[in-house]
């Protein structure tokens, strides 16, 4: 009898810790796309300011370029979308904070096409991939780096019982005119989405061209150029919506975007180190060291 009564009160634990095990693995994922109100709409202003300056003039070389470059703007100011659209940035599953995605890029087009009816992920110029060359007898194969890298990612950066913020990265370009093999490319779009998962609505969007220096590549006629535009975005807020966040589970801005752009670039995976400290860090643990100059002269006594 004792040992009966035993052997169910361990059965009993073993359920019960199971049961809060499963529990606790179902909150640390979520599925956002089962979380949106279909019927919302929500509205998206966007704004593209003209070309501020040019590495080589491109845009005013001729009567032609001009036409081409000097009245960008948005082909729709201002749009309204149903809120289902915005599962374009959602995972197509359950994820916890930090996980990266990626994203279908025929559903994130629309919202680019605010911008401009051109906009396409596949770029012109891409000549990514493996080449082989043979030295001395031996075949080696070499990695091309593309020009630009095709594709979108995101990643759920935060999250609280109310709210969840994702983060994304989008490459992407417009093409101008084909006739005049004319295309506006941009280094990158990145944003932010913060989801009302209590009322299924998009509290903010906001997708936008980071305002760098020389931060789009433009073509036309076979010339190149790069070019610096201070703004370029699509924007929205929900007015009704401005209650205090207060995030219970998040990894940081600069985690996240890291994250993204790992996803693109393989490099950016590679430990990064200046000279003296590499140095140091090799000696410690026996590892070689691969020295990259981009620009100026190599002078340190320590390699």
């Amino acid at each position: 009898m004792q040992r009966n009564w035993l052997v169910s009160t361990v059965l009993a634990v073993s359920i019960f810790g199971l049961c809060i095990s499963l529990l606790s693995c179902a909150t640390n994922k979520i599925n956002l796309r089962k979380t949106l109100d279909t019927k919302e709409t929500l509205q998206v202003q966007a704004y593209w300011d003209p070309i501020a300056d040019a590495s080589l003039g491109l845009p005013d070389h001729s009567p032609k370029h001009v036409a081409l470059f000097k009245n960008l703007s948005p082909a729709h100011v201002s749009r309204e979308y149903d809120v289902d659209t915005f599962k374009a940035f959602f995972p197509k599953g359950s994820v916890p904070v930090g996980h990266v995605w990626d994203l279908d890029m025929d559903e994130v087009l629309p919202f680019l096409r605010q911008f401009h009816p051109g906009a396409t992920g596949e770029m012109h110029i891409n000549p990514g991939g493996e080449a082989a060359i043979e030295i001395f007898g031996r075949r080696i194969t070499l990695i091309k780096v593309g020009l630009e890298s095709e594709g979108a990612f995101a990643c759920l950066r935060a999250l609280s019982p109310t709210y969840a913020e994702i983060v994304f990265r989008i490459h992407a370009e417009f093409q101008l005119d084909e006739e005049a093999r004319a295309y506006f490319t941009p280094a990158q779009f990145i944003g932010r989405l913060i989801l009302n998962r209590h009322n299924g609505t998009i509290r903010d969007f906001w997708l936008h061209l980071p305002p760098r220096n020389t931060n789009v590549d433009i073509n036309a006629f076979g010339g190149a150029d790069m070019v610096y535009v201070p703004r370029m975005e699509l924007i929205a807020q929900n007015a009704h919506d401005e209650s205090d966040i207060v995030w219970e589970t998040a990894i940081t801005e600069v985690v996240a975007q890291s994250a993204l752009k790992a996803s693109f670039y393989k490099s950016a995976e590679i430990e990064r180190h200046p000279v003296k400290e590499a140095v140091v860090k090799a000696q410690a643990e026996n590892r070689p060291i691969h020295v990259l100059l981009t620009w100026g002269v190599f002078d340190d006594e320590s390699c």
